[in-house]
């Protein structure tokens, strides 16, 4: 058995619908939003491992098989939280700023990279807008969207998110 440092692995919520996964990324690269974005532009692997935090156990998560991944400050949230979308009273700076719906309904809004990966890959990394959000970064995956749409353009530098490697 790999014993992990959870105090350096990401906090990770999988979604897979109806299903939900609470645990740490577990890998030999990658366990941290700023290792896992490193080198290449914002793409995700094809699968990940993630240590269960009810079980103990590792499980390999396959990309496709997901709504999403969100990278959380804590796993308990905030089930009372209401999403703070300000698109319209912010200055428009890089970056794209959209709103993603679910198939299940939810709704958030982030900025993603403006780059192709965000065209071609299944996927793509958004980080949300709302200063209060658990979420520090969301893997969204296409095929589990019923809806996106651009509002216009925005910088991640003005969210905190410089320190990133966006190239």
């Amino acid at each position: 058995m790999i014993e992990m440092n959870t105090d350096r692995s990401e906090k990770v919520v999988v979604q897979f619908g109806a299903r939900t996964l609470k645990g740490y990324l577990e890998s030999p690269t990658g366990n941290t939003i700023e290792e896992l974005l490193k080198g290449a532009p914002l793409n995700a692997p094809a699968s990940l491992r993630i240590r269960s935090l009810e079980s103990d156990v590792v499980e390999e998560i396959s990309i496709k098989d997901v709504k999403a991944i969100f990278y959380v400050h804590s796993f308990e949230g905030d089930a009372k939280h209401k999403e703070l979308n300000y698109y319209g009273k912010s200055p428009i700076v890089h970056g794209i700023w959209m709103r993603v719906q679910f198939l299940d309904g939810e709704v958030m809004e982030g900025i993603v990279h403006n780059s192709l990966r965000y065209l071609v890959d299944p996927g793509f990394f958004l980080f949300p807008t709302d200063p209060f959000s658990n979420n520090k970064m969301v893997y969204v995956v296409k095929s589990q969207l019923a809806d996106h749409r651009i509002l216009g353009t925005r910088s991640l530098q003005a969210m905190g998110i410089a320190s990133l490697k966006m190239e």
